[in-house]
């Protein structure tokens, strides 16, 4: 099965998580990227996750993933649970697993699966206005949800 992906939070190699170390061994090298679109921060518990939401302007920073020939629909739907998408039902899913053009430097435009938000923004949500999660929290000494001591296994 031969995927290409988008990955702007906690699903990057630059996290450790129950997830990551199951799938990311399955993709390909880490690309340097970024989609059109807004990023904010969510608190859940002790750790953070983003949620990235289409726009025409602004830019989300993140890494491109080919998938590797060990990448199988059993690692596809442990990202779909990771991200409470569910694409046979779209209105409960809290992420929608769609194809956006990313901007890769030196490469053009590719398309990948990226996750979207899939609920309405509110006020609860920390904007983070450099559209890099990792550095957002690196900047203000806060742990991303499922890594270190934030310890949850969602996001």
């Amino acid at each position: 099965m031969k995927k290409r992906f988008f990955f702007y939070g906690t699903l990057t190699h630059a996290h450790d998580n129950p997830v990551t170390r199951a799938v990311l061994p399955l993709l390909g090298p880490a690309r340097r990227g970024w989609v059109r679109g807004r990023l904010h921060a969510v608190r859940h518990g002790e750790g953070w996750y983003p949620v990235l939401t289409p726009a025409s302007a602004g830019r989300v920073f993140g890494y491109v993933y080919d998938s590797g020939p060990r990448f199988t629909r059993a690692a596809l739907r442990l990202l779909d649970a990771y991200e409470n998408c569910d694409p046979r039902r779209p209105a409960r899913s809290e992420y929608l697993r769609r194809t956006v053009p990313v901007h890769v430097p030196g490469q053009g435009t590719v398309r990948a699966d990226a996750y979207l938000f899939n609920r309405p923004l509110h006020p609860g949500l920390c904007p983070i206005p450099g559209g890099d999660f990792t550095a957002f929290i690196a900047a203000r000494g806060l742990s991303a949800l499922g890594s270190g001591s934030a310890g949850a296994q969602r996001r």
